[in-house]
């Protein structure tokens, strides 16, 4: 059943209807505007997953996805994988800059080598100031 979901929400004709959706409120997808089924739970999902992938698609940034990548669901899978380890590393390297950041803002002496940081201090003694 899946399989089918993901065929229906790669169409052209639903990522039309999908994007219009988004951009005016008084379309609906389906008849039952509440109560959502799991089944047009997931096909939203997918839509969402699709509309995504195909504006990636368009900006031409990562070389690994094609409309081959899209259209077949296990590279599809392979790629979303490879996509989510790809944003995790670009956060975990945000966090670890800000974090450095905050450091050498507090301390002008802090000196980064790799995953160290040095402090340079000096020690006096209270009378030697």
């Amino acid at each position: 059943m899946e399989k089918q979901i993901r065929k229906l929400a790669r169409t052209v004709y639903y990522q039309n209807i999908y994007n219009a959706i988004k951009e005016c409120s008084g379309i609906h997808l389906f008849e039952n505007v509440s109560n959502i089924s799991g089944l047009q739970t997931l096909f939203l999902y997918w839509l969402g997953i699709y509309s995504m992938l195909y504006q990636e698609l368009s900006t031409q940034e990562d070389d690994l996805l094609t409309e081959r990548v899209i259209e077949d669901d296990v590279r599809c899978d392979a790629y979303l994988m490879h996509r989510k380890k790809k944003i995790d590393k670009f956060w975990k390297n945000r966090r670890r800059e800000e974090r450095l950041a905050e450091i050498k803002q507090k301390h002008p002496n802090a000196h980064n080598f790799g995953n160290t940081t040095l402090i340079e201090t000096q020690f006096y003694r209270e009378n030697e100031g």
